[in-house]
C-alpha cells in the first residue's frame, strides 16, 4: 500500500513539472514596448517638436505620415512646422537639404534648453514695457523686414527683426564704422549687441559697432557665423 502511494505521488510530481516549467518561462517574457503613435497631421505635431519630413504610411488620410524630433540648433525643418518658441528660421535649406518636405525647408537656429535667449527678451521687454532706452541689451532675432539704408547723416543700414517673445526691434547699424551685412535676407537669424532706444512699436538698437574713441561700450552683429562691430 505504502509503494502505490509513493508512485502516485511521484506520478503527480512528474505531472506538474512541465506546466511550473512553462509558468517560470512566462514570467521571464518582457513586454515589448508600443510603438509611438502615427502622426498624420501637422496639428497633431507634439507641444516642442518639429516636422523635419514624410514618409508613406497608409495609415494616413492622405497616405503620408509625418516625421517628427525634438530640435536642435542647425535642425531643417519642413515649412509648414511649428518652431518652438527658443529657437528661430536662420535661413532658407536648399537642394538636398529640404529632403522630404514637400514644400520649403528652414534651418533653425537656437539652443534646446532656450533660457539665455528668453532672459534676453524679458530684459529687452521690460525696457519697452517701461519706456526706458539708453540701455546696453544683447539678444536674437528672426529679419522680417529690409528697409532702405538711412544716408541721413552717418550711414546705417536697417531692418526689422522680430524677437522670441514677438517683440520687433529696428536694427540700425553703422555701416561708416562697421562692415555691412551683406546678403541678408528676410528669415535670417541676427544675434546683436547693442544700445535700447524706446519707440512705440518695439524699439531701437544701435551703437551695433566698436567705438572709435573707446568711451562707448563696444556692441556686435552675428549673421551666419560672422561677426560685424
Amino acid at each position: 500500500m505504502q509503494q502505490l502511494v509513493k508512485l502516485l505521488l511521484l506520478s503527480l510530481f512528474f505531472c506538474l513539472l512541465p506546466s511550473n516549467s512553462i509558468a517560470q518561462k512566462s514570467t521571464r517574457r518582457t513586454r515589448k514596448p508600443s510603438p509611438p503613435p502615427v502622426i498624420c497631421k501637422v496639428a497633431s505635431v507634439p507641444h516642442g517638436m518639429v516636422l523635419v519630413g514624410y514618409k508613406r504610411n497608409s495609415a494616413c488620410t492622405d497616405g503620408a505620415e509625418l516625421l517628427v524630433k525634438r530640435p536642435e540648433n542647425g535642425d531643417i525643418i519642413c515649412a509648414e512646422s511649428p518652431v518652438p518658441p527658443q529657437f528661430s528660421i536662420a535661413t532658407e535649406a536648399q537642394g538636398v537639404l529640404v529632403g522630404t518636405c514637400p514644400n520649403k525647408a528652414f534651418l533653425i537656429s537656437g539652443t534646446s534648453s532656450g533660457s539665455a535667449s528668453l532672459v534676453d527678451d524679458d530684459r529687452i521687454g521690460r525696457a519697452f514695457a517701461s519706456r526706458a532706452s539708453d540701455i546696453q541689451v544683447e539678444g536674437e532675432g528672426a529679419v522680417i523686414r529690409l528697409l532702405p539704408d538711412d544716408l541721413n547723416g552717418s550711414r546705417h543700414q536697417r531692418f526689422i527683426v522680430q524677437l522670441a517673445s514677438g517683440q520687433t526691434l529696428l536694427i540700425a547699424h553703422n555701416i561708416d564704422i562697421a562692415p555691412r551685412i551683406d546678403r541678408l535676407e528676410v528669415g535670417d537669424s541676427v544675434r546683436f549687441n547693442g544700445e535700447y532706444v524706446w519707440n512705440a512699436k518695439g524699439g531701437v538698437i544701435h551703437w551695433t559697432h566698436h567705438d572709435p574713441q573707446g568711451t562707448h561700450v563696444a556692441g556686435w552683429l552675428i549673421h551666419n557665423g560672422r561677426t560685424y562691430k
